[in-house]
């Protein structure tokens, strides 16, 4: 053990505690650092946080009342007994980076309740793992290696380029830059190199992170690293890494989806997914740079024939298009259809087309397309497994797995163009899209790993070029309609072509008028005819009630909308016709007649499909980026999928969620997942590309096929509770990866009455496996960014609904979430220079000043604030609190012993409140209120206790327990400081982490005392102020402001005082108060009482009030108003007593001294205030009530 550091500060630093002296040193944060490092090695050495169940320090079962129990699992005299622990654990962080101060803010939240249930009694189980499955690791490994190699081969054009001598072969690892080549192919994005190189990777070192398995023996060591030196009380016995490289965790997580496909929870079949072009695989969230929650948008794209026959070939725009046709596609215009295709959310309102829009300034592309298409519909999947067995299913799915290169029709263009009878005129972007959902034929590549094939365009066209093709619109009561201008298309949205229907879209009819109202303007601009735009009205469709049959012209007729540029009123129209269209209008045209449109929508678009006018189409919702940097599209892929949001299954969840056994912790936390349990369905499981673990009944290991990253961390916090299974070799028990059955999981984890068969481990061992399960789960607290309610939270109660089915008894009892790390109010950016890694972190400030600003960073599911000034000024704080418990312990303070005064009880007391607030807050997770309590607050009550007693010093006990209290609240937060004053400094018995909470008794009386005396001291203080400026003429400023101040110190003193005292209110406020006693208190966050919202509408309505005229109500409103808000919250449910417990005299004339002191007065009288001192000739005395005494300040003495 290291000895105590000084208490002396030699620095001679006066500034910012993170900022160095003028000396350039950081003593004060150095300080700490040590005693951070000495204390983790006492940590190290004494090993307080492992824990094994049947070696654990505390009982393991109590009486529900909370007294201790023996090891029995029956029921006593004193009560039913329960499990004494606490088990919380924290998503296991990605290993493709350092931590960062997002990651340290999150699983504080779950380390500052595991210490301070340890210090409640509690047996805390409180581990850690870490997350390597999944592509991103791959992804940037093999981007990497391209990096390497294309700047190799750039290296070999440079040298036969040139004519200088000749030089020796480069060392890749050497890497210089490539960037015009690499920014070309990866479109301005850094490059990997580069990146690697910003998380301070040596650049010797880069290249070894080609090889993904690198990254695993190079980031999980490290992130361990930081945690340790964070001070975490996490029991690293049991820390892991995922993938297949763990073969135990890899067993575990077959095991699992062993029984969600027992449990008919899997299936397989083709569904729309957001893909990534490169692996051809699901990209979900974790695997995606940029659109993580953004999933596919269905649309149906109708398709308007170009009525080639009908083209004006004397329209300049019309015949370079023919002409360009006819040069790429080589073959007569007339043996292929060719089609504007425009996605809609609405086919059931494609009766009433008038026109179609394109974007004048938009780029197109004519495409090659198949007639029908390719892809393989689920509908047909789904009736062929209904009819198969379980291994008919299984063989079926392993075939169509090997077939997921069929997602890319790839074809050469000669054999494209005889394929393909079909030409799509639309957005680049939606080609791509289409081109995976079997739509389009894509080109034939060479090098894959440096291109992604594209779909055969056949050239692209501008949107000016489109205006005025003669279309057949589908349904339409128009034979021919035209392509026609629209400013505001998107082509990062649908197709980049729009059906019009002016009749039911706001935006159609005021583009359409605008167009009609202004032809002359966009004859000469854009060569519009009059015949393509006026003969075209809207269409009656849908009779909506009020609205009439032409909702949209209606609608922007009431609201006044003025034009295309009226946004906000446009905005307003859309959303009224939308929904009022769909929910309540009447189709009036057509076979589906009479029908609600919510009815035909789909019976309309059944119709399209079927007779070919239109086809299915997905794209993400919005933009997503995979981590190879590539654009995501959707595709129709045959994948393994979990089948969330089956309706007994999802039923099962929400009566978990509403059950009371679990706890959100906050209202929008449980919102948020009734809101994903509301949309959430299938989830895509399986994976060709990444690192992780093979589903168990893939059998060919030429196409094995993956668990997806999300699917397989749903339940492995049952996991860690097996103790002696992680890792790469064998733990203490011995056991090897091929023990691991599935009987012998079964046996641990489902709690099976037969132990395994056929097995080398011992049912000694196997009993304490699973002994080890059945005392820590359920999971009591889970505690996450919010983000995750949307994928990992949310499987994992469906996980655990479905493999415990009939155990509810062991799903998890609460999820807390909070918002993302904002650091000084700003964005995490290494652009902006506030990026900190928890390294970086804790190098700056200390482990336990990082930990402080998590602390008070915020509680909710608003963005978290880490305020580094906070940091900084907790150096400070920190470094003076050793200091102070270093000079009483060298006995460098003088304090005095003997019996205790009423204000060494006062004291005492407001300690005993610090304890109760600071419990309050860890028990709500609420961790601001808890460092105010155990931080701020303890540490001011100090200074005014060293204020109460003046020259009579501080008491020796009083201080003693003082600074033990200190070392054990403030604990869960910093607990190295805490450890060090608890072990180090004041040398108590045992660790400060295995402590009992201390007991203090409170009383609400005294704390009235309290705070009597010290907000008397500054209403006395303010009254005297007034006093002497109304003295001087009232308040002045500038330059009449100084000689005021000069005439205040001039004027006589006012050394004495009479302090007036109320024994009770005034017969209005006594009234008051009666009809206040009569409210219901409600309970508050922190368990204080309050105030209920409603509790003014009370007031009024009493019968009290009616009886008073106006002034008197106001004045009753105001005074009911302090009381319910201000004085209840200080004070508690006394403030709404008629009298005081106590006499107010008595306790000024107690602590009399302090008042002349604080006051600096030569004497002070206390009188009721119904006996006025003959010297006050004011009226102050009337201002007096009862814990509110008056004061009459004077220069003589008033006696």
């Amino acid at each position: 053990m290291a000895p105590p550091t000084s208490s002396e500060d030699k620095s001679g630093a006066t500034g910012a505690a993170g900022a160095p002296s003028a000396g350039g040193s950081f003593v004060r944060r150095d300080q700490l650092l040590q005693i951070e490092e000495d204390v983790q090695k006492l940590w190290a050495q004494e090993k307080p946080y492992e824990v094994d169940v049947g070696r654990l320090k505390r009982p393991e079962f109590v009486h529900a009342s909370g007294a201790p129990g023996g090891p029995a699992t029956t029921g006593t005299p004193g009560g039913p007994l329960v499990k004494n622990k606490f088990f919380c654990t924290f998503p296991y962080p990605y290993m493709n980076g350092l931590l960062h101060l997002g990651h340290g803010y999150t699983l504080c939240r779950a380390e500052f309740p595991a210490r301070y249930f340890r210090l409640r009694g509690k047996n805390v189980l409180w581990p850690f793992a870490l997350h390597c499955t999944g592509m991103p690791i791959l992804a940037c490994a093999d981007k990497l290696k391209r990096e390497i190699e294309m700047k190799k081969k750039q290296e070999l054009q440079d040298k036969k380029a040139t004519a200088e001598e000749e030089q020796g072969p480069s060392d890749p690892t050497k890497f210089t830059s490539a960037k015009s080549k690499l920014v070309a192919k990866t479109g301005g994005l850094k490059t990997q190199w580069e990146i690697m190189a910003s998380l301070g990777i040596p650049e010797d070192k880069i290249a070894c992170f080609a090889d993904a398995n690198y990254w695993l023996d190079y980031f999980p060591p490290r992130c361990k690293r930081d945690l340790v030196r964070l001070g975490t009380a996490v029991d690293w016995r049991r820390c892991f890494i995922t993938t297949d490289r763990n073969p135990y965790y890899a067993a575990f997580v077959r095991w699992q989806f062993l029984k969600l496909l027992a449990a008919g929870k899997i299936s397989f079949g083709t569904r729309p997914t957001v893909i990534g072009r490169r692996e051809l695989q699901a990209c979900a969230d974790h695997d995606r740079m940029a659109g993580e929650g953004v999933g596919p948008q269905e649309y149906t794209v109708i398709k308007l024939r170009v009525k080639t026959e009908e083209l004006d070939v004397g329209f300049e725009p019309h015949a370079q298009l023919l002409q360009q046709w006819q040069q790429h596609a080589n073959c007569p215009s007339a043996a292929k259809q060719i089609f504007l295709v425009a996605a809609t959310l609405r086919p059931e309102t494609m009766y009433g087309q008038t026109n179609c829009y394109v974007l004048p300034e938009g780029e197109y592309g004519v495409y090659l397309a198949f007639d029908k298409c390719r892809a393989k519909s689920d509908p047909e999947q789904q009736q062929q497994q209904q009819q198969q067995t379980l291994q008919e299913k299984l063989a079926a799915a392993a075939a169509a797995s090997k077939a997921a290169d069929t997602l890319e029709h790839i074809m050469t263009r000669e054999d494209a163009l005889a394929e393909c009878n079909t030409v799509f005129i639309c957005s680049h972007r939606s080609a791509l899209n289409m081109a995976y959902q079997g739509l389009m034929p894509l080109e034939s590549i060479g090098d894959r790993s440096q291109e992604l094939p594209r779909p055969h365009c056949l050239f692209s066209v501008s949107g000016k070029m489109l205006l005025g093709l003669p279309l057949s619109a589908p349904l339409s009561v128009y034979q021919t309609v035209y392509a026609l201008p629209m400013q505001t298309i998107s082509l990062d949205k649908g197709t980049g072509v729009v059906t019009s229907v002016p009749s039911d879209s706001p935006d159609d009819f005021i583009n359409l008028e605008t167009l009609k109202n202004k032809i002359e303007f966009f004859a000469k601009s854009l060569g519009l005819k009059k015949e393509w735009v006026l003969p075209f009205s809207p269409v009656e469709i849908i009779e909506v009630p009020g609205l009439g049959r032409l909702c949209a012209p209606t609608l922007c007729s009431q609201l006044g909308v003025g034009g295309p540029k009226d946004s906000a009123k446009l905005q307003q129209a859309k959303e009224e016709a939308y929904r009022r269209g769909f929910y309540e209008g009447v189709l009036v045209v057509g076979p589906f007649e009479g029908l609600k449109v919510q009815e035909a929508k789909q019976l309309v678009r059944q119709q399209l499909l079927q007779q070919g006018l239109a086809c299915v189409y997905f794209e993400p919702e919005k933009k997503v980026v995979a981590r190879s940097g590539d654009e995501c599209v959707v595709a129709l892929l045959p994948q393994w999928f979990i089948s969330y949001g089956e309706a007994e299954w999802r039923e099962a969840v929400e009566a978990h969620l509403t059950s009371g056994h679990f706890d959100p912790h906050s209202p929008q936390t449980m919102h948020q997942f009734s809101f994903v349990l509301s949309w959430l369905k299938e989830w895509a499981c399986s994976r060709s590309y990444g690192l992780g673990t093979f589903l168990p009944w893939t059998t060919d290991t030429d196409a094995p096929v993956l668990i997806e990253s999300l699917s397989d961390s749903t339940i492995y916090m049952a996991y860690y509770t097996g103790g002696d299974i992680y890792g790469d070799t064998p733990g203490p028990l011995g056991l090897t990866p091929a023990d691991l059955t599935e009987q012998f999981f079964d046996y641990i984890f489902l709690l099976r009455d037969e132990p395994p068969k056929d097995t080398k481990v011992s049912l000694e061992n196997l009993n304490r496996l699973r002994a080890e399960f059945s005392y820590w789960y359920p999971m009591d607290l889970r505690v996450s960014g919010k983000d995750l309610i949307f994928n990992h939270l949310t499987f994992c109660l469906y996980s655990h609904a479905a493999i415990w089915k009939d155990r509810e008894d062991l799903w998890p009892r609460g999820f807390a979430c909070n918002g993302m790390v904002l650091v000084d109010a700003e964005k995490m950016s290494k652009s902006t220079g506030n990026f900190l890694t928890l390294e970086e972190s804790i190098k700056q400030f200390s482990a336990d000043a990082t930990r402080i600003a998590f602390a008070d960073a915020g509680d909710s599911l608003d963005d978290a604030n880490f305020q580094r000034e906070t940091a900084n000024s907790a150096i400070t704080r920190l470094f003076l609190l050793k200091n102070l418990a270093m000079d009483f312990a060298e006995q460098k303070i003088e304090l005095r012993e003997g019996p205790m005064t009423a204000a060494d009880l006062l004291f005492r007391n407001e300690i005993g409140l610090c304890v109760k607030a600071a419990a309050a807050g860890y028990e709500d997770l609420q961790f601001r209120e808890a460092l105010k309590a155990s931080f701020y607050e303890l540490a001011n009550k100090r200074d005014l206790y060293r204020q109460l007693v003046d020259k009579d010093k501080m008491h020796k006990e009083l201080l003693s327990t003082w600074l033990e209290v200190q070392a054990v609240i403030l604990s869960p937060i910093a607990p190295h400081i805490s450890e060090y004053i608890w072990s180090f400094v004041l040398k108590k018995k045992g660790l400060v982490a295995d402590a009992d909470w201390p007991e203090l008794p409170y009383d609400a009386v005294l704390h009235r005392k309290f705070e009597i005396l010290f907000s008397a001291v500054e209403e006395f203080r303010r009254c005297r102020d007034k006093m002497l400026q109304a003295a001087a003429g009232g308040r002045k400023k500038g330059k009449q402001q100084q000689q005021q101040q000069q005439q205040q110190q001039q004027a006589p003193q006012l050394t004495h005082a009479v302090v007036y005292v109320a024994k009770e209110y005034n017969p209005l406020q006594q009234q008051v108060l009666t009809v206040l006693q009569r409210i219901p208190l409600v309970k508050g966050p922190q368990g204080e009482m309050e105030a209920p919202p409603d509790f003014m509408d009370y007031l009024k309505g009493a019968p009290e009030l009616q009886e008073m005229d106006k002034n008197q109500k106001k004045d009753a409103m105001a005074f009911a108003s302090y009381q319910m808000r201000d004085e209840l919250k200080a004070c508690g449910p006394s403030a709404l007593n008629l009298r005081l417990p106590f006499s107010e005299i008595e306790l000024l004339e107690t602590h009399k001294q302090f008042l002349l002191s604080a006051l600096d007065l030569k004497s002070i009288e206390f009188r009721n205030a119904d006996d006025p001192s003959p010297a006050d000739n004011s009226n102050c005395r009337a201002q007096a009530k009862p814990a509110k005494p008056s004061i009459f300040f004077a220069a003589a003495a008033c006696s």
